[in-house]
């Protein structure tokens, strides 16, 4: 089944706040203001908007509120955001990759299949779900996360109840447009959220995009190219980054981001890499999609079937890289869902100096939506 073009002429920006609010839920719903986390709401969406065109009812509508966008409006405006990705950048390049994996006694229907190769470009592949799928999978994985995650499935054998996998993988790798200065990076203490003094090595720069508002400080910091950027915004004194996270929300956070001032800022980013591994089912049940996990509730009929049995997905798998260092940012997502049967002129220099924990995020600047949500809150691996 070959991909046909489609309408690109969808506004981005105009669901920037609808994907926000995905994004922030997502993250208050992981805890992670507590403790050290990274998502990426875009590889998310892409793997919930496929399993999305198989589902029907109560199921599909509980997808639809939580994502902010009727099926339709979601198909559109993530096919229309793939589209738009710059090709064959060098200096700042995000890409985007689909995959289905069939058991080969599944039925999928052809209006599912149809979408899913169509608005998500996804690859299908069919296999007997051996002891070979895993490997299969993983180096599907590492291949289209460039190397940054090297696996997604367990070694063993998936269940013989699991009849499909839907799969999105995200890789970001871009330099800054204003490097770091030889000489700029200065040790420091980085206070974790534990209260423990950590040794940290501090990029010093000076940016002209401050944030400010809602109960925190930040700045932005331009990718080469200037699509994407790296935003970081520190709670005010006294406020820490759980009461921060708590008092926002999408629209919130769209704001702080998107209508920001220029101004002289003087930044101190601390360097730092990260990994998560999240089951996301209770997240996402937090946010109002609990059908799609319940075998008795579960309409996936539009999805296909296996000799009469109902499905239900059973497993929402999660994994993410970052670093950051001086001279850009890495970073790479996989989310994996199971189906089983059963300019202006510049005012005083600010000052952020992100030395306790505070929340990031990798955002394209052209669509108004985060790529990458996390939080830092130690340093310590």
């Amino acid at each position: 089944m070959q991909p046909q073009g489609l309408d690109t002429s969808t506004d981005l920006s105009a669901g920037g706040t609808a994907v926000t609010s995905f994004a922030l839920s997502l993250l208050q719903s992981s805890d992670a203001g507590r403790t050290a986390r990274l998502l990426s709401p875009l590889s998310v969406l892409y793997a919930l908007g496929m399993t999305a065109n198989g589902a029907s009812g109560e199921t599909l509508k509980q997808i639809e509120t939580a994502a902010g966008m009727s099926l339709t409006e979601l198909n559109d405006y993530l096919y229309t955001f793939r589209m738009s990705l710059p090709a064959n950048s060098k200096s700042a390049r995000l890409s985007l990759a689909d995959s289905l994996w069939l058991r080969d006694v599944f039925r999928a229907e052809d209006d599912f299949l149809r979408a899913c190769v169509n608005y998500y470009g996804a690859e299908v592949y069919r296999s007997a779900f051996d002891a070979t799928l895993p490997a299969d999978v993983n180096a599907w994985v590492e291949k289209h996360t460039d190397g940054m995650i090297d696996a997604i499935l367990p070694e063993e054998a998936p269940s013989e109840l699991t009849m499909l996998y839907l799969i999105n993988a995200a890789a970001f790798d871009a330099k800054w447009e204003t490097a770091y200065e030889k000489g700029s990076v200065l040790s420091g203490t980085f206070h974790s959220a534990d209260g423990a003094e950590q040794d940290a090595e501090f990029m010093w720069g000076e940016e002209s995009i401050y944030l400010s508002g809602h109960g925190a400080t930040g700045f932005l910091k331009p990718y080469a190219g200037g699509r994407y950027a790296f935003a970081a915004l520190l709670p005010d004194e006294g406020t820490s980054l759980a009461e921060l996270l708590s008092g926002l929300n999408g629209t919130k956070l769209y704001d702080l981001i998107n209508q920001h001032h220029y101004s002289k800022v003087e930044t101190a980013l601390p360097k730092f890499t990260g990994s998560t591994e999240l089951e996301l089912i209770p997240a996402l049940e937090a946010m109002g999609i609990t059908d799609l996990f319940d075998l008795s509730a579960a309409d996936l009929r539009s999805m296909g079937s296996a000799a009469n049995n109902s499905l239900y997905v059973s497993g929402v798998r999660h994994s993410t890289f970052i670093e950051v260092d001086e001279n850009g940012t890495r970073a790479a997502a996989v989310t994996a869902v199971e189906a089983n049967t059963n300019a202006d002129d510049p005012g005083p220099k600010q000052q952020v100096v992100l030395d306790r924990p505070f929340l990031y995020m990798i955002v394209d600047t052209h669509a108004c939506l985060p790529i990458f949500v996390g939080t830092v809150t130690t340093l310590a691996e």
